[in-house]
């Protein structure tokens, strides 16, 4: 029996709870123990998201080359593409 993984979205918005959770908890103070769990839950859930976003079945077609800064002309990689 195959497990279902969690959606991408839900473990992304889950680490960013986990985060911002433990950044509330330094700025209001709470105690050592708390922050330190948190920040040891954070850690776990960052690398859950890495894990995650890897393992990801999706797949395109565009290359970090092809897509590099296509919104900015004056940004854009020279090369063998001759736009400058």
């Amino acid at each position: 029996m195959k497990r279902q993984q969690t959606s991408l979205g839900t473990v992304i918005g889950s680490t960013s709870v986990i985060g911002l959770v433990y950044v509330m908890s330094i700025m209001m103070g709470l105690s050592d123990v708390i922050i330190w769990g948190l920040l040891g839950l954070a850690c776990v859930a960052i690398i859950w998201m890495v894990i995650r976003i890897l393992k990801d079945p999706h797949t395109t077609t565009k290359t970090f080359d092809d897509q590099f800064y296509e919104d900015r002309d004056d940004l854009r990689r020279c090369g063998n593409t001759g736009d400058r």
